[in-house]
């Protein structure tokens, strides 16, 4: 999937700030309490909603510093991540080592896998950094790597909810590198994402929200947030902040 860039369609190649290599793998093991448990509820998500059978093929696209591609691997899934950023995959390349799991540097337009050969893909909190027509092309050229009934698993920031509050707070307070428009240029809401899988041939199996109330609670105690987590799954709140989607090629 390879496109030219020109000032009419144009395409995002990173994010205009720079990101560490490690940033995900930190924020998860010695973040603040409720950002180490906001990293904690994607696994989560994921073991509940869209955990490989052993010996699936997965890609991990966007993977960041690798922390979830190892999670995928330890389950037994011969894992690749994939990310646009050199220092990312470098740090995913030394922190994790197992033998079906392995790092590639590449853009979304640069996916570089046979098609019908991918049991799964995980797009975790990255269609937000790139241009909607980008998701569109990324979502097709998933689809055609998959196998039918291969599955897509999706999250991104929920702006029909109370996100965009957090966000700004977020930026406003300096607390993680700045979001809006250095690192998030596209806003998913609930419909915008069902539109978009559908047009590109996915069924959609689960459209959910998680991390609105459950990551502050860990404030009050970590097993106390994992009760309220399960609580929001069972409540599916329309306001939530992350959107997570799982959804199925179809024939």
């Amino acid at each position: 999937m390879k496109r030219i860039d020109s000032p009419d369609v144009p395409l995002r190649r990173g994010d205009s700030i720079l990101i560490s290599g490690d940033y995900q793998h930190r924020a998860r093991i010695d973040g603040f309490r409720v950002q180490r448990f906001w990293h904690a509820e994607k696994e989560r998500m994921v073991r509940k909603f869209s955990a490989p059978a052993p010996g699936d093929r997965v890609l991990d696209i966007g993977c960041g510093s690798g922390v979830i591609a190892n999670v995928l691997a330890s389950m037994g899934a011969v894992t690749t991540g994939i990310d646009a950023n050199p220092a990312a995959v470098d740090y995913a390349r030394r922190t994790f080592k197992q033998a079906n799991l392995d790092f590639r540097v590449g853009h979304v337009e640069e996916i570089d896998v046979p098609d019908a050969t991918v049991d799964g893909v995980y797009c975790l909190e990255l269609i937000e950094h790139i241009y909607e027509h980008q998701v569109r092309e990324l979502f097709s050229a998933l689809n055609r790597v998959c196998r039918v009934g291969g599955k897509l698993t999706i999250t991104t920031p929920n702006y029909s909810g109370v996100w965009p509050f957090l966000e700004r707070a977020l930026d406003t307070l300096r607390l993680v590198p700045r979001l809006d428009g250095d690192q998030h240029v596209t806003r998913f809401t609930r419909t915008r994402l069902r539109r978009l899988l559908e047009d590109t041939n996915w069924q959609v199996d689960v459209l959910t929200t998680f991390s609105t109330v459950a990551p502050f609670a860990s404030l009050l105690g970590w097993n106390f947030a994992e009760r309220v987590a399960a609580m929001e799954d069972d409540l599916d709140l329309r306001f939530g902040n992350i959107l997570f989607a799982v959804d199925r090629k179809r024939r």
